[in-house]
């Protein structure tokens, strides 16, 4: 936080008025004037703070989290105005934040920039490009992770109701992220000052369970295919056909799941295992020897290893949904980022109702839930009527091939034409799994498309889906 005081000043109080009576620890730097002043403060009970350093416009401690051991650095920062003293700090820090790559590491306070012109408003042209663009390459080769902001847009407000702009912000390492996935940052009401206050926590709200996704590396596992087969001609169901196909995919996904526990989960802990496994026999080998069994043990690792590490990176690559990488790029570091940074900015965590903020699980569903409940229903508005329209009649042979009976290869084409992992519904089963064991299921696929054909009714519960909100722009509200 940014704060105004002079060395003279008793600064335990000031730290007291800011903190209140909890035992904490502090670090300073003194204003300059009316400007200038930084203070960072932390809980000493849950951290130790071992390091602490200043310079121009930069406050830095490093420290220890006490309950997880896991190292940290917070670089609290205060910019200056003027794009020379700019460029400078980003060329200090970027130093700075190099050399402590390899921890948990946050940048965070007045940066006195914006990353784009919709990061400000105000009268007149105020967007300054060359200074944008000095402070986004700044970010970039840092690889620090800018969260979306909730609660507000703007950080700065002049108080005139016009001019504002985004100026305060917290900048993430990936480890950071690692870490913490389910940071969030949100600008909450202005007081007294110019700038709001922006907090950085960790959302650990119950959204609920997640639903099932098929793996497409489940098809590489030996027996997958006959564990299929055997389990959906092993369900049996009576009543008509859309019922009959409803409950076989339930009590497959049931199924799958039970197997997915067994086969693809877990796996960083299994290649972690097998890795020492490996380096144990290797360092047995070095000095001892092998007996043929602890070669063929060895021989057998490996090929496990290796096996274990492509299904992860393909489960990586089908999270990452990246349609311009293929399958096979080893570069896991890049699609563990580019899923972490997909479900960051796809995370909605308040959301604007008659002008009002809503936060918290409960409360978004309800919202949600009633938006889309009032939305779906059939207003009593008088519609447009097409009578005594001039329209082209169609020939008694065009009307009866729009009423025919779904053919066999009809219905297989539709399936092919469809991608194969995209939307999956609330079983989990995606077009790509009944694809591959389409001579399986297309029997009772046929009996539902005939039956529902001849009647025109779905047994409630078959046409589920989900409702996603997809957000459009950045930190949607």
């Amino acid at each position: 936080m940014k704060i105004t005081f002079d060395e003279d000043q008793h600064i335990d109080q000031v730290i007291k008025t800011v903190w209140g009576d909890s035992p904490c620890g502090y670090s300073f730097q003194p204003s300059f004037g009316a400007s200038g002043g930084l203070v960072t403060v932390w809980d000493s009970t849950r951290v130790d703070v071992w390091s602490s350093m200043s310079f121009e416009h930069v406050l830095v401690i490093k420290g220890t989290i006490i309950l997880t051991a896991e190292e940290f650095v917070i670089i609290n920062v205060y910019a200056p105005c003027d794009l020379a003293g700019k460029k400078l700090l980003w060329n200090n820090l970027s130093s700075l934040v190099l050399n402590n790559s390899d921890v948990c590491l946050c940048v965070c306070g007045d940066f006195n920039s914006v990353r784009c012109a919709d990061e400000r408003k105000g009268r007149g042209d105020v967007f300054r490009q060359t200074d944008a663009v000095c402070f986004n390459k700044f970010i970039i080769d840092c690889s620090l992770i800018d969260l979306p902001i909730c609660g507000r847009l703007f950080t700065w407000y002049k108080g005139d109701g016009v001019t504002m702009s985004r100026l305060d912000r917290f900048l993430l390492s990936d480890k950071w992220c690692q870490l913490w996935p389910n940071c969030i940052q949100i600008a909450t009401q202005r007081g007294l000052f110019d700038h709001v206050p922006l907090f950085l926590h960790v959302d650990n709200a119950n959204w609920g369970p997640w639903p099932l996704r098929m793996l497409k590396c489940w098809s590489d596992y030996q027996g997958y295919n006959d564990f299929v087969r055997e389990k959906w001609q092993s369900l049996h169901i009576q009543g008509w056909g859309g019922y009959v196909l409803q409950q076989k995919s339930k009590m497959m996904k049931a199924s799958l799941k039970e197997w997915h526990t067994h086969h693809s989960q877990n796996l960083d802990g299994k290649i972690s295992e097998a890795i020492n496994l490996v380096a144990v026999l290797e360092l047995k080998g070095e000095t001892m020897g092998l007996q043929e069994a602890e070669i063929r043990e060895l021989q057998d690792l490996n090929i496990r290893l290796h096996s274990m590490a492509q299904t992860q990176h393909s489960i990586q690559w089908q999270k990452s949904r990246l349609n311009w990488l293929k399958e096979g790029d080893a570069n896991s570091k890049f699609f563990h980022g580019y899923t972490s940074n997909r479900r960051r900015h796809n995370a909605i965590n308040l959301v604007s109702v008659d002008g009002v903020s809503v936060g918290g699980v409960h409360n978004i569903r309800a919202a949600v839930f009633n938006h889309f409940s009032n939305h779906f229903k059939v207003a009593g508005a008088n519609r447009p009527s097409v009578a005594g329209l001039p329209f082209r009649r169609l020939t008694h042979g065009e009307a009866g091939n729009l009423t025919k009976p779904f053919s066999l290869e009809e219905v297989h084409q539709a399936v092919r034409d469809c991608d194969s992992y995209e939307s999956p519904g609330p079983d989990g089963i995606c077009l790509g799994f009944i694809k591959e064991f389409w001579d399986l299921l297309q029997d009772d696929f046929m009996r539902f498309m005939v039956e529902f054909h001849r009647n025109g009714k779905l047994c409630k519960g078959l046409n589920s889906t989900f409702i996603a909100l997809i957000p459009k722009v950045n930190s949607p509200q």
